[in-house]
C-alpha cells in the first residue's frame, strides 16, 4: 500500500474513534509537555544564574573560615577587616578586595517596623554585586573611613513604607542585640525590578547596606563574615585562592582556618544540582510517555480484534504483511506524533508563562525540540510493533470466518 494511502487509513480508523483516541494520546501528550516544560525552564534557569554569576564576577574568589575537625572557632582566627587590607598588599594578582558582615535586626521608621539584613560592606561592594540604582548612590570611602550614618534601601522597601522610591535624606533608624537604636540617613535606593527573588520576598527581611566600620561599631564586633576577592583576568583562580590562603595562614600563624571558593566553583556546583533535579522530573516525565506508549499498545490490539474481518479481507485480496505492519505502524506514528506536537508547543508555552512569571527570559533548546518529537516517533514504532506483527500474523480464512 502506498504511503499517503497508509496515512489516510490511520487518520480514518483514529477518527471514527474520537474519544478513544484523544485519551490514548493524552499520556503521551502530558509525558511530552513536562519534558519540555521542565528542560526549557532549567535552561532558562541555568542561563539566568550563569548571567547572575558573571555580574558578581567570573574572576572573583570568596574567603571564609573553616574549622577543622569541627573545632570551634577561636576570636583570633576569624576573618577581619585587617585581613582584607593583607590580601590587597599581599597578593599582586588582587584587582579589587570588599569585605561583607551581615547582621539581623529590625528597621524602623514612623509607620512601623520589619525585620532587616543588615550587610556591612565597603566601598569596593559594587564589583562584585550587580547593582542599578533608582535614585542616590552607594556607600564611598569617606562613608566607611569616617563611619557614616548612611543605608542603602531597595525600592521594595521604600515604595511599601514611603510610598514612593525618592527618599534620599529620609531617615530609618536600625536596632542591635542590646535594644540600642541608631538612626541612619538614606542615600541609595536600589532597584529590585530584574531580581528573580523580589516577587518572592514579600514578608521577608529586608536587605539593606550600610558602611562596614559602622557595623563592627555598633554590632559590637571586630570581625567579617567573608572577604570577596577579584583578580585580574586570566589569572588562575585556584592557584590565587591558594595563594591568599597561605598568606592569612602565614600572618595570622595558624592553619586550616580558611577557605578560598571562586564563583566558577559555586557556578558549577548550582549548575550540577539544576541539573539533577531537571533530571529526576525528566524520568518522571519519561515514565509517564511509557505509561502512555502502554496504553497505544492496549488501543491497538483492541483496533486488531475490532478489524480482524477487515485485515482477513485485505489478505484475501493480496495485501502482504509489510503492508499491515505498516498500516498499524502509521496509525502508532500519528497517534504519538501529534502527541508530541501538540505537547512539544504546551511545553514551550507553559515554559515562557513559567519563565516570566519568575521574570527569567525564557530559553527555547531546538536540540530538545527536535529530540523530543523524534523521540514521540520512534516510541510510536517501538510500542506499534507488536500490536501491528499480531495483525499481520492473522490467519486470512480465519480472519474472515470472525464473528
Amino acid at each position: 500500500m502506498h504511503l499517503t494511502e497508509n496515512f489516510k487509513q490511520a487518520f480514518l480508523s483514529l477518527s471514527t474513534n474520537k474519544l478513544r483516541s484523544i485519551l490514548t494520546m493524552l499520556g503521551i501528550i502530558m509525558g511530552v509537555f513536562s519534558v519540555v516544560a521542565i528542560l526549557a525552564i532549567s535552561n532558562a534557569a541555568k542561563v539566568f544564574m550563569l548571567d547572575e554569576f558573571n555580574k558578581m564576577g567570573a574572576n572573583s574568589i570568596i574567603i571564609q573560615n573553616m574549622s577543622s575537625n569541627g573545632e570551634e572557632l577561636e576570636e583570633r582566627d576569624r576573618l577581619t577587616m585587617d585581613d582584607l587590607y593583607k590580601i590587597k598588599e599581599g597578593v599582586a594578582e588582587v584587582e579589587f578586595v570588599t569585605a561583607a558582615q551581615v547582621f539581623y535586626s529590625d528597621i524602623r521608621v514612623e509607620d512601623g517596623y520589619q525585620s532587616a539584613y543588615v550587610t556591612g560592606a565597603t566601598h569596593e561592594y559594587p564589583n562584585f554585586q550587580a547593582m542599578e540604582f533608582v535614585h542616590g548612590r552607594f556607600l564611598s570611602a569617606e562613608d566607611i573611613e569616617g563611619q557614616r550614618r548612611v543605608i542603602v534601601v531597595p525600592d521594595t522597601y521604600a515604595k511599601e513604607h514611603f510610598g514612593r522610591t525618592d527618599i534620599i535624606g529620609e531617615e530609618v533608624t536600625i536596632t542591635n542585640y542590646y535594644g540600642e537604636l541608631l538612626k541612619l540617613r538614606v542615600i541609595g535606593v536600589l532597584s529590585t525590578e530584574d531580581n528573580l527573588f523580589s516577587s518572592m520576598m514579600e514578608g521577608m527581611p529586608v536587605e539593606v547596606v550600610v558602611p562596614v566600620s559602622l557595623t563592627q561599631a555598633f554590632f559590637d564586633s571586630d570581625t567579617v563574615d567573608q572577604i570577596q576577592v577579584s583578580v585580574f583576568q586570566g589569572t588562575n583562580l585556584k592557584e590565587a585562592g591558594e595563594k591568599i590562603v597561605r598568606l592569612l595562614e602565614f600572618v595570622n600563624q595558624n592553619e586550616d582556618k580558611y577557605m578560598a571558593t571562586s564563583i566558577e566553583d559555586i557556578q558549577k556546583s548550582v549548575g550540577s544540582v539544576l541539573d539533577v533535579i531537571s533530571m529526576i522530573f525528566v524520568v518522571i516525565a519519561v515514565i509517564t510517555l511509557v505509561v502512555g506508549g502502554i496504553g497505544i499498545i492496549n488501543i491497538l490490539l483492541v483496533s486488531v480484534t475490532e478489524r480482524i474481518r477487515e485485515i482477513g479481507l485485505r489478505k484475501a485480496i493480496g495485501a502482504k504483511k509489510r503492508d499491515i505492519i505498516m498500516q498499524f505502524l502509521t496509525e502508532s506514528i500519528m497517534m504519538t506524533g501529534f502527541s508530541g506536537l501538540i505537547g512539544i508547543i504546551l511545553g514551550l508555552i507553559t515554559g515562557g508563562i513559567i519563565s516570566a512569571l519568575i521574570k527569567i527570559p525564557p530559553v527555547v533548546d531546538l536540540k530538545t525540540v527536535m529530540f523530543t518529537f523524534t523521540g514521540s516517533i520512534v516510541l510510536g514504532i517501538v510500542f506499534g510493533v507488536y500490536p501491528a506483527k499480531k495483525a499481520a500474523d492473522l490467519d486470512p480464512i480465519e480472519s474472515l470466518r470472525y464473528e
